[in-house]
Formats: C-alpha cells, sequence, structure tokens
C-alpha cells in the first residue's frame, strides 16, 4: 500500500512551527511577550507520532495480507528509510557545530552521535548554546527505533490500550522526574516525558487506520476544549499560581489539541488561514522546517566567526531586528543546502 500524498497544508504549519522556535531561541524575551513558541517543537513530535503510526500501519496491513514472515523485513526497511532521511542531515549539523565551537556537543559528542543527548541535557541547568535543538532529535531517533516494533509486534486488538497507555506515561513521568530526581533540570528532555505526543499522534493514526474520517467534527471539539485547558494551564503557570497535579497535563492537552489541527488540515482548511498555509513562501519555508531546525542554533555561532561586529552597541533596541534578519538569512543557506545535498530525493 503506498503512502498518501503529501498535505501541502501540514508544510505551512510546519513552517509557522520552525518560525516559532527559531524566534524562541533568538529574540530577546521582552520581544517575545507571553506566547509559548515552544509548542513549535510539541506540533513536530505529535505530527512525528501520526505520520509514522499511520505509515506503519500501512506496513503492517501489507505484510499481513502478503502472510509469511513479514515483520522483521518490514522492520528493517522502515528503519533503513528512517535513517536514510535524517541521519546525514543530523550528523553533518552536529560535525558542523562542533567545529564552530559549540562546546557541549565538543566535551559530550558520545551522548550527542549517540543520540542519548536529551538525557544528557535534562541534567544541565541551562541549555546548551548551539547544540539545543538535538534533544528532540535524539528523542525522535529513540522513537523510530522503538515504535515500529511495538506496532509491528502487538496484537491490534491491544494497539489502541499501547497508545493510551504511552498518553498516560508521560504526565507521570514528569511527575515522578520533578519530585523524585532533583538533578533533572528538564524533565521535557526525558523520553518518557514525551511520550503523550506520540502517543496522541499514533492514536489519531489508528483511528483514521479503523475509519474515522478526517475533519471529524467531534474530534475537533475536543481538540478546541484541549486548547483552552492548555491556555489555563499555561497561564496559571506563568502566573505562579499551579493547581497541584494538573500541570503535568499540560503538554498532553496541547498533544490533543494539535490531534484535531493535523485531522482538520488533512480535510483541508479554506478562507485566508488555507490560503496563507498554501502561499509558495511558507511552503518553502515548511519544506526546509528540517533544515532549518538543525542549523538554526549555529547560524549566531557562525555569524559571531564571521562578523562579530552584529553584537557591537550598535546592533541594539529596533536595530537588533538586522542582527535576526542575519541568522534567518544564513539558517534559510545551510538549510537550503542541507535540502539540496543531503535531503533531496528522499521520504518526509
Amino acid at each position: 500500500m503506498s503512502e498518501a500524498k503529501r498535505n501541502t497544508q501540514l508544510d505551512g504549519w510546519r513552517a509557522l512551527a520552525v518560525t516559532g522556535v527559531m524566534w524562541l531561541h533568538w529574540a530577546p524575551r521582552e520581544w517575545r511577550g507571553p506566547f509559548p513558541f515552544e509548542i513549535g517543537l510539541f506540533f513536530f513530535l505529535t505530527l512525528t507520532g501520526f505520520l509514522i503510526t499511520r505509515i506503519l500501519l500501512w506496513e503492517r496491513t501489507r505484510g499481513e495480507a502478503e502472510a509469511g514472515s513479514w515483520k522483521w523485513q518490514a522492520y528493517r526497511r522502515f528503519a533503513k528509510r528512517r535513517m536514510m532521511r535524517i541521519l546525514w542531515p543530523c550528523y553533518s549539523a552536529m560535525i558542523f557545530a562542533m567545529l564552530l565551537g559549540a562546546s557541549d556537543i565538543r566535551h559530550h559528542a558520545i551522548a550527542y552521535f549517540s543520540h542519548l543527548s536529551n538525557f544528557h541535557m535534562a541534567t544541565m541547568p541551562k541549555w546548551p548554546s548551539g547544540s539545543a535543538p538535538f534533544w528532540t532529535l535524539a528523542i525522535q531517533v529513540q522513537f523510530y527505533l522503538c515504535w515500529p516494533l511495538l506496532v509491528f509486534f502487538v496484537p491490534r486488538r491491544w494497539l489502541a490500550t499501547l497508545f493510551l497507555g504511552s498518553i498516560a506515561i508521560a504526565p507521570l513521568s514528569r511527575l515522578i522526574c520533578e519530585h523524585g530526581f532533583p538533578r533533572i533540570y528538564h524533565a521535557e528532555a526525558i523520553t518518557s516525558s514525551a511520550l503523550d505526543y506520540f502517543g496522541v499522534g499514533a492514536l489519531l493514526a489508528w483511528a483514521m487506520d479503523r475509519g474515522m474520517p478526517i475533519g471529524n467534527k467531534g474530534l475537533t471539539r475536543i481538540a478546541w476544549i484541549a486548547l483552552v485547558g492548555y491556555v489555563a494551564l499555561y497561564s496559571l503557570n506563568e502566573m505562579d499560581h499551579q493547581i497541584a497535579g494538573l500541570q503535568y497535563l499540560q503538554q498532553t492537552l496541547i498533544a490533543i489539541a494539535f490531534a484535531g489541527l493535523i485531522s482538520s488540515t488533512l480535510a483541508g482548511i479554506g478562507g485566508s488561514i488555507g490560503s496563507f498555509l498554501d502561499h509558495p513562501a511558507v511552503q518553502h519555508v515548511g519544506q526546509l522546517s528540517f533544515g532549518l531546525y538543525l542549523f538554526h542554533s549555529t547560524a549566531p555561532l557562525l555569524l559571531g566567526w564571521i562578523t562579530p561586529q552584529l553584537w557591537g552597541p550598535f546592533f541594539q533596541g529596533p536595530w537588533l531586528s538586522l542582527r535576526l534578519l542575519s541568522f534567518a538569512l544564513t539558517s534559510w543557506g545551510l538549510a537550503w543546502l542541507c535540502w539540496r545535498y543531503l535531503e533531496r530525493g528522499k521520504h518526509a
């Protein structure tokens, strides 16, 4: 069974997500305001859970139709495709960061190149300069290696329970990390704490595989309720008025909201929002989103080496926008090279 045609509007959301992440990492706090631009990361993880599980369910259906010993062959085929898709760009970005002087990756290269850097970064009081984005990539590689085994080998009648269980594990993991492991400063970087994104996306793929139509109105209503809940919990957290226990469900709620967004996007979004998502410039950014995420943290390092004047007293206040524009153009150039020579022609 072949994969569905690529949805261009999802690429539009990818563009917005990666732009938000870059703004989070580049712009000063007073320019960012209260908006949680980090939700772009959560969108990518939820989308990964959905897309990968959908592919795996298709592979399982095809394998079961052909009968015979298909599971390990399907696993090797999937792993080869995914590793070819992400490892060359990822390792290139890591080496590039090392050459530019990103100190943490130089001192902990084994953790980075073995895709265990998320556990290393979880114990750091501050995110490392020039290499922080690799924690999410480490989690995704771990997901790519382990998730197919579950989807292929667990009986179909248990898959929904498996996905629901993974969703439940994540808030529990965040609670345990916060109260039981004081040396973990970033619980979100622990793999088990990210399972609700993958699980919610996987549950959406399972429901669609079982016949749920895209753009399901019931899911849309649930997604809006989840979004309201996320905004409420996020706002209370920002005001330091947490409701005991509920803060650990905050990220689960945004994952559910994103599942509704993905479903609605697959059905097609019309009006001005749909036109914006389909705009060629937005599509271009979405196409380069993987490379932009990989290289946006090293772009300032490169510019600091080439044009240190960007950090001079002139580039303050409103003129800081010129420095940010330089970051954006450099990141675009690096991402385009990544797409042209390392990603192009490979499966998305």
